[in-house]
């Protein structure tokens, strides 16, 4: 499968270009409190379903909406089991982790795998502001 960068120059796993750069813009617009944000990432899973960081931007910047989609987190989880293939990195995988254990509620869990996860991937900017907020 392809390999992109995000705009933080993190390696981002989808078959789409068109999804990568809308997740990226997404990330951007999502972190700094952007009304567009899940319309962007919505394109970018629009893109390519299988998307799986794309899925959890979208689930997390969802999840604080009235109309959140609970088939988007259980398809995000989904994406996480899915995820243990080699088709995606070990950072994806474990941003992925990040997002599902907050979105079901173990926010103590998901700040110290941020943590950890921000030690050796500081330039992830959507595990930064989920473990911030």
């Amino acid at each position: 499968m392809p390999r992109y960068t995000d705009h933080k120059g993190l390696v981002i796993t989808t078959s789409s270009a068109l999804a990568a750069a809308r997740y990226a813009s997404g990330v951007e617009l999502l972190v700094g409190s952007s009304p567009d944000a899940v319309a962007m990432l919505r394109a970018a899973v629009d893109a390519d379903p299988a998307f799986g960081v794309a899925l959890a931007a979208l689930a997390w910047g969802s999840s604080g909406q009235a109309d959140a989609d609970a088939a988007l987190i259980d398809a995000l989880a989904a994406s996480v089991a899915e995820s243990s293939s080699v088709t995606v990195t070990r950072r994806e995988r474990q941003h992925i982790e990040i997002v599902v254990t907050v979105l079901r509620g173990d926010r103590a869990r998901a700040r110290a795998l941020g943590s950890e996860h921000l030690r050796e991937f500081p330039a992830d900017a959507l595990v930064a502001h989920i473990i911030t907020n």
